[in-house]
């Protein structure tokens, strides 16, 4: 008995409703962002630290950790459900199986070969989305590490400030600094990349077994028509979803360069203004491009929703997006630049650390992001690459001609990739991240708070030689 109301079409619509999983977790990352900033007033902490116990659960970083693990469940069960129990493993999904066995009318024994899931592809494919799950709960143990060993640094320190010179009547413990707030997106930032990649697999498992075309078979819309009208629609969200997990790293990396500067407020105004405009260029440019295909691809997955517009939603992914990615990918090779030369500072050290090893997860991933699919790309059949191999002696053209590489499967080795290199990202980051209590400790701050106090409340008014 087919299934025709829970195919991988209809179900890759997250919580129930028209939206696709780009679009909620779009929202989800910048509504809770926009909650980050205004926590950050202290007179907004006092009123949620009324709560009580409610407390830690209106911050923005459980909202976030609470929306995105939801997600993170709900695609890691559909997988579960289908790809895994339905499905086989992807051995029963019965529309594309080889050259003679295909059910979708009219499609070419090319394309057929280039669809099919290889034993070894889909055994990969499918341990990913494992190694995934497994890097979503090094992720939430560190956040909660992490968080932990903040409230209770600030405790500490309320109680080791003389009562004379606090801020606040009780300690704001779920409140948290600049520079653990930097760190917990940094932290977090690999399980964006892990529910997109997820998603992006459920999109290209539903190419290249066929499921996609299920609900349309044994119906007036079983053409081959409609199969390359489907097909476009999840090869454009495959790509919404692959450009998802760029979107937080863009705000991550924004959020580090204000960080920065705001470690120079004690540097002439000059150089504040020089590295804030001139220093950070590569930076600015690279979330300024990236914010730009973000927008893009939210409209695309947007439009893919509606029939009337999918079309379109197409014309703009193929036409537009593609046209700008050789300028982001020369303004992520300068961001990566900057990034490395800002962490040598003695400014950024002094309060991060070693910042260049800990941003190693970071740039890595903000590499793989921008470059991995295109290097994937290129060593497919029929790439630029391939036909400049055939021209090699004829002792190897014979190794040349068994490469059955295609773009199908580098986009599913992508994503399943992904999942690997993000639980290799998040355990990176366990080891490097280590909660420190000095973490929103300003050594210069409380000196000239005491300074003051000082000069104000115990110096005499007059002096005697």
């Amino acid at each position: 008995q087919r299934r025709t109301t829970s195919s991988p079409l209809s179900r890759v619509r997250a919580l129930g409703a028209d939206m696709n999983a780009v679009v909620v977790t779009f929202l989800l990352v910048v509504l809770t962002l926009c909650w980050r900033g205004v926590t950050s007033w202290v007179c907004v902490q006092k009123c949620l630290h009324v709560f009580g116990p409610l407390t830690p659960i209106l911050q923005w970083y459980t909202i976030l950790f609470l929306g995105v693990g939801y997600l993170v469940a709900r695609t890691f069960s559909d997988i579960v459900r289908f790809e895994f129990m339905k499905y086989n493993f992807l051995q029963d999904v019965g529309v594309i199986q080889d050259s003679k066995h295909c059910e979708i009318p009219g499609l070419g024994e090319a394309e057929i070969d280039q669809l099919l899931v290889t034993p070894w592809l889909r055994k990969f494919s499918l341990a990913a989305p494992v190694a995934g799950i497994v890097g979503a709960l090094v992720v939430a143990q560190h956040t909660f590490s992490i968080v932990r060993r903040a409230s209770r640094a600030t405790v500490e320190r309320w109680e080791a400030t003389p009562a004379e010179l606090r801020k606040t009547a009780k300690p704001l413990k779920w409140m948290m600094d600049k520079e653990t707030n930097m760190v917990l997106l940094v932290v977090a930032m690999p399980i964006v990349f892990i529910l997109m990649a997820m998603r992006a697999e459920i999109r290209i498992w539903a190419v290249m077994t066929g499921s996609a075309f299920l609900p349309f078979l044994g119906t007036e819309n079983e053409t081959l028509e409609q199969w390359n009208t489907i097909k476009g629609l999840e090869l454009s969200a495959y790509t919404g979803d692959v450009e998802m997990c760029g979107c937080f790293v863009y705000m991550t990396i924004f959020c580090f360069g204000r960080l920065c500067t705001s470690y120079l407020r004690n540097a002439p105004a000059q150089y504040q203004t020089t590295l804030k405009y001139a220093g950070l260029q590569g930076v600015y440019l690279y979330v300024i491009f990236g914010f730009a295909r973000g927008v893009g691809n939210i409209a695309v997955a947007i439009a893919g929703d509606n029939d009337k517009y999918a079309n379109v939603a197409m014309i703009l992914q193929e036409k537009v997006l593609k046209q700008i990615q050789p300028v982001f990918t020369v303004a992520t090779v300068l961001c990566v630049y900057n990034i490395i030369v800002i962490c040598g500072m003695s400014d950024i050290k002094k309060h991060l650390g070693n910042a260049n090893l800990k941003f190693q997860g970071v740039r890595f991933l903000v590499l793989v992001a921008q470059i991995q699919l295109m290097i994937l790309q290129g060593l497919t059949k029929g790439s630029d690459l391939y036909k400049q191999a055939e021209k090699l002696p004829p002792q190897y053209r014979d190794m040349v001609h068994s490469w059955n590489f295609s773009k199908y499967r580098a986009m599913l080795m992508h994503a399943a990739l992904l999942c690997f290199e993000c639980l290799f990202v998040v355990v990176f980051q366990r080891c490097a991240w280590r909660p420190s209590n000095s973490w929103g400790y300003d050594e210069l701050a409380e000196a000239r708070e005491v300074k003051k106090k000082e000069d104000t409340l115990e110096e005499p008014l007059l002096r005697v030689a």
